[in-house]
């Protein structure tokens, strides 16, 4: 809604783009699926007239395009309509989080758990055994260090928004923080054994 494009700009520090045609695609960030499987259907569908002009296109996303990314649903819905497509890896935001944290993710015999924001049973899923990781907390950043004070983890764990941006946070702690935080907000949750 703003108009910015953090992945687009990102891809402009690594990419000439000046011969380049942009087709803006617009996402809600709507909780009701059916809001976002339109939205998914129109982006598909702009992406389509291209290639049907005998093009290719690139959709640029921030982090890896298999974990909890919009285009893979783009992509998706292309694929149901019978065009050729290619996943292209990126570096997962997670394993970037932990890297600007400099903290390992996983010991051995510990399990890594990858939950999204607002996930429906967050004590159940802080309870876990081994780390967790809390994606796109942003929106949920009130409910998330709640829990995370309930459990006694809000001093062990740590979280950055907007990893890799100019606009990165890092909050080495959940507690003191901020009421608006970024919705690319990623909270590190380390065994609670430990």
């Amino acid at each position: 809604a703003s108009g910015e494009m953090p992945a687009l700009e990102v891809a402009r520090g690594a990419v000439d783009l000046s011969r380049k045609s942009i087709v803006p695609l617009k996402f809600t960030a709507a909780r009701a699926r059916s809001a976002r499987n339109a939205e998914y259907v129109r982006a598909a569908s702009s992406i389509a007239r291209v290639l049907d002009a005998g093009l290719s296109v690139a959709m640029v996303n921030l982090g890896d395009v298999s974990i909890y990314a919009t285009a893979y649903y783009v992509l998706d819905e292309l694929r149901r309509r019978g065009y050729d497509t290619r996943m292209v890896p990126g570096v997962a935001s997670f394993s970037a989080v932990a890297a600007a944290l400099g903290r390992s993710l996983t010991e051995m015999e510990l399990p890594l758990h990858i939950y999204p924001a607002g996930a429906s049973d967050l004590d159940a899923a802080l309870a876990q055994p081994g780390t967790k990781v809390l994606m796109k907390s942003g929106k949920a950043i009130g409910e998330t260090a709640a829990a995370l004070s309930r459990h006694g983890l809000a001093e062990d764990s740590a979280m950055v928004a907007d990893c890799g941006l100019p606009t990165q946070q890092v909050f080495e702690t959940m507690t003191g923080l901020p009421e608006k935080i970024s919705y690319f907000a990623t909270v590190i949750v380390p065994d609670s054994k430990k």
